[in-house]
């Protein structure tokens, strides 16, 4: 015996649930990819940041280690274009730090022949000096006076600097910014 089967409708999908469907996933799809875009971009971010960061630090460390030891400044001078501070460090050898706006890098010379460049992609650096005169056991520093001598009266440093850094694929630019009064501690006083 033979029993006949009653027929089913075709099974499928109708345009409209099609439609909803690509919709649907569409704005699934903007959104990761919204989100992996943004990821990437901070994350090159960051580690942008941190390799410029690191030069930074070095930087701070080889300026403060020298001016910290330093016997006395011997020179100073800022215009428009360049910034320098000239010092004798604890060893006798004088120092030149300098500025170069136009290059964007900060140098130091010795006088024993020694030559590096501290920082690059440098866009801003100022030095500031004071002076801490004995009054009443404080320790404030007060501006020096660039008259006569004034090399003498020199004991406390000031450094601020900028530096940017541009990755080509992303064009992310990251900006680092340091500063530091250094206490000059081996210069005499005269």
């Amino acid at each position: 015996m033979y029993i006949k089967s009653v027929p089913t409708p075709a099974k499928g999908w109708t345009m409209l649930e099609m439609m909803m469907a690509m919709s649907i996933f569409s704005i699934a799809s903007l959104a990761f990819t919204t989100i992996f875009l943004f990821t990437i971009r901070s994350y090159a971010a960051i580690a942008n940041y941190s390799v410029l960061d690191q030069k930074n630090r070095q930087a701070m460390d080889q300026f403060t280690y020298e001016i910290r030891q330093a016997q006395k400044v011997v020179g100073y001078s800022s215009n428009a274009t360049s910034r320098s501070l000239v010092i004798t460090n604890g060893v006798g050898v004088q120092v030149t730090y300098t500025f170069d706006a136009a290059n964007q890098r900060v140098t130091r010379a010795g006088s024993d022949g020694t030559s590096a460049v501290l920082l690059t992609n440098c866009n801003l650096l100022n030095f500031n000096l004071f002076m801490r005169p004995p009054t009443n056991g404080s320790f404030d520093v007060y501006p020096v006076n660039m008259g006569s001598n004034w090399q003498s009266t020199v004991k406390v440093v000031q450094l601020s600097w900028k530096t940017s850094m541009t990755l080509p694929p992303a064009r992310i630019t990251s900006e680092d910014i340091q500063t530091a009064r250094i206490v000059i501690r081996k210069q005499q006083d005269n």
